[in-house]
């Protein structure tokens, strides 16, 4: 890779190419393929649903792209302390309450449903005040380069300086060791019972004096 990757918090402009590219990231992903089985479709329903997720994240200045050559190669969503996550997609608004104008009602329900079982062991597990991971993504061909390592810096960093944990979850299993080297540990895991999707909760409690981060990304992305 030649030239410079830049991160910053994303722009207006830069949402529907981010949402292209995370639906390219988790296009294998467990969540993502129960949701929607037909390969065709999956592509253009989740460009839309991850579009409305980064501009919900946005309006709480959560959202931290990497750019290469002018187009986001890598994502990160995240839910500020003071903004408790919604209990399901829909609750972000911005047309996600007519997911059949985009993606199909019988998808979007099996995903919402799945979302909120994650959405109770999220609060089961973190009582408090906490940075959210909802989503990290980084386009295929830009893997293993450390955009993804680079994307959780910032909030990473501000977490520690606040004294406070963060949280995530994951359905893909390498991803596991990626979230292990950045301090963070499965507090809960196991299958969906209803989708059948195995995850890992994983939650990174807040270091004073912060440990230099190895290079990598994670395989995919995570909702």
């Amino acid at each position: 890779m030649n030239g410079t990757l830049q991160i910053s918090l994303i722009t207006e402009e830069q949402m529907p190419a981010a949402g292209e590219m995370l639906a390219l990231a988790f296009f294998d992903d467990p969540l993502c393929v129960y949701t929607q089985p037909d390969r065709g479709a999956r592509m253009s329903q989740f460009a839309w649903l991850f579009t409305q997720l980064v501009r919900a994240g946005a309006r709480q200045n959560g959202v931290y792209v990497s750019t290469f050559d002018h187009q986001p190669r890598g994502v990160a969503v995240w839910t500020p302390p003071q903004a408790p996550a919604p209990a399901a997609p829909e609750a972000a608004g911005n047309g996600m309450d007519r997911p059949g104008q985009s993606f199909g009602p019988e998808e979007y329900d099996r995903f919402t449903t799945a979302y909120r079982h994650f959405g109770r062991i999220r609060r089961q597990q973190m009582a408090g005040p906490n940075w959210y991971l909802r989503l990290l993504g980084v386009s295929p061909g830009f893997q293993g380069q450390g955009v993804g390592c680079t994307l959780l810096s910032p909030v990473l960093g501000r977490a520690d300086q606040e004294g406070l944990p963060c949280y995530l979850e994951t359905f893909v299993p390498q991803n596991v060791p990626f979230y292990e080297h950045r301090r963070f540990r499965v507090v809960a895991g196991g299958l969906d019972r209803r989708s059948l999707v195995p995850f890992w909760a994983m939650r990174r409690p807040p270091h004073a004096a912060r440990s230099s981060i190895a290079a990598g990304d994670a395989a995919g992305g995570d909702v």
